[in-house]
This record gives C-alpha cells, structure tokens and sequence, in this order.
C-alpha cells in the first residue's frame, strides 16, 4: 500500500523490489477495494447538454484532460438538450458512486435533477450555463460573453468593418442577450 502511494516511509530500494513482484505477478491495482476505504473514487461525471455542438466537444475534451493531468477520470455524458435524460444520467451517476459532478444544464425545467443531486451531496459545478440560482451549493464558471461580445464587436470595427451583423445565438436565451449586449455597448 505505501509503495502504491509513494510514501517516503519506504526504502527507494525496497520499493522497487515490490514493483517488480508486482509486475511479475501482474499485479493489477484495484481502485474500487481501496475507494471503500477513502470513500472517494476519483471519478467526475461531466454531463455536457449538446455533444454535437463542436464547442461543448472541445469544451469537454479539454476538461477530460485538465482532470486527467490531476489524477481523475471522467464520465462524460450527453443529454440532448432533454432535462428528462439529464435527469437519469445524474441519477445514474450518483448511483455509480461519482466524487463529484460538472454540469452544462440543458433548458427547461431542472429544479428536480438540482434538488436529487443536493439531496446526494454531491460536489457540483455548473458550467457555461447557469440554471440553478443556488448558488452557494451550486457555483457557477464561465466566460465573460458581455466582454466577448464587445471585444468581438471592437475588433471588427478596428479592422475598418462599417456594417457588422449580429449572429450569436438562439433569441430568447439569456447567453444570447449577454453576447449582443457586448456588441451593442462597442
């Protein structure tokens, strides 16, 4: 177990004497006998609400590997946009144990999925979107699109652009309102 673990207690010399049994034997570490013991398994479900969306792929990619750089897996899952399915892959995470929860909610109605997922007590961070206003149990981390919009927009304008159109997103959505908000206050 120290050996695992890299413990300074144990002899450099020792250590790698153990590493090779194991090798010999095939030794395979078994995460989930030691996550009963440390009741952590290391493992954070990331629930994207669009994959097909070439952003939230990239967005996803990445965060997979900034998690992985760390030391932690991820289960990265795709609800469609349906909060009905949202709902069951967050359920099905907390059952399967998840140390903790990264959501980009889908729209609509998600007060039953925050409320499962509080009951749970489940680490959770909402990103790009921000559906639940708890914030306290629920924090929230995203971009600027306020200040994206107007960087956009002044660039534009900078490269001698006279009559600049406005395309960025679905009307009535509040990251909508926020980019074009940029681009009208530039």
């Amino acid at each position: 177990s120290l050996v695992l673990k890299n413990s300074p207690q144990i002899k450099p010399e020792t250590a790698a004497l153990v590493r090779r049994s194991m090798e010999a034997v095939g030794y395979v570490y078994n995460r989930a006998a030691a996550n009963l013991r440390s009741s952590s398994t290391g493992l954070v479900g990331l629930v994207i609400n669009d994959l097909r969306n070439p952003f939230f792929t990239e967005f996803a990619a990445s965060f997979q590997m900034a998690l992985f750089a760390r030391g932690y897996a991820t289960v990265i899952s795709n609800s469609g946009e349906d909060p009905a399915m949202q709902a069951e892959i967050i359920i099905s995470m907390i059952e399967h144990g998840v140390s903790a929860l990264v959501i980009s909610p889908s729209y609509g109605d998600v007060t039953a999925t925050f409320e499962q997922i509080a009951r749970a007590q489940v680490p959770t961070l909402q990103v790009l979107r921000q559906v639940s206003p708890l914030t306290e149990d629920f924090p929230f981390s995203s971009f600027d699109y306020v200040d994206g919009g107007r960087q956009a927009a002044r660039h534009l304008v900078e490269a001698g652009a006279r009559r600049i159109a406005f395309v960025g997103g679905l009307q009535g959505r509040a990251i909508t309102a926020e980019r074009m908000q940029g681009y009208l206050d530039e």
